[in-house]
């Protein structure tokens, strides 16, 4: 649960036709171009991972739902061996994801004592927290906060532009695997 994407580097070649200086939006927020979109965020966010675990568990306000991909669903099968329906309840609402992570007791069956036991190859809904990312037109994306109040927010230094750069890659090389039409 560490707030790094250190696992999640992208070679300078994948950013070759993005504009480097952001456009300055009001309330807070700057976009950047990603070949062919622009994607909005929010600018000047602190955040760094309080190791608190909320984001893998349910709340007194909030049911947390870890939507999972099919691609993410066989990667972690195959390094850990277990069944599909051994960690996964199927998910039929929100394509292209096709499975929600199965819980015990409110907390992601994959949380043992703090720590996410499958942090490397965890869903890309995990990688986003606090963050979402929404699609605002065929050329427009938006990140924006979760419903589920963070406790990192604010602890850290603001993230940087790069910061929403790599998730976006992130975003981009996932869904297109899983099928989704993320024409850029």
């Amino acid at each position: 649960m560490s707030g790094s994407l250190k696992s999640f580097r992208f070679l300078k070649s994948n950013f070759d036709t993005y504009e480097k200086k952001p456009i300055r939006d009001t309330g807070g927020r700057e976009t950047f171009r990603y070949r062919e979109a622009y994607v909005n965020y929010p600018a000047h966010i602190g955040w760094r991972c309080a190791r608190c675990a909320m984001c893998c568990k349910d709340t007194s306000e909030h049911e947390r739902c870890i939507r999972v991909l099919p691609q993410e669903a066989s990667k972690i099968s195959l390094e850990t061996k277990l069944k599909l329906d051994s960690f996964l309840v199927p998910f039929a609402n929100s394509a292209p994801y096709t499975y929600l992570m199965r819980k015990h007791d409110g907390r992601c069956c994959f949380l043992e004592k703090g720590d996410c036991t499958i942090y490397d190859l965890r869903p890309i809904t995990c990688v986003f927290f606090p963050f979402f990312l929404n699609r605002t037109s065929d050329e427009g994306f938006r990140f924006e906060l979760t419903q589920e109040r963070c406790r990192g927010l604010g602890l850290g230094p603001p993230l940087p532009e790069e910061h929403f750069r790599s998730l976006f890659a992130l975003a981009t090389l996932r869904l297109r695997s899983a099928g989704e039409d993320f024409t850029l």
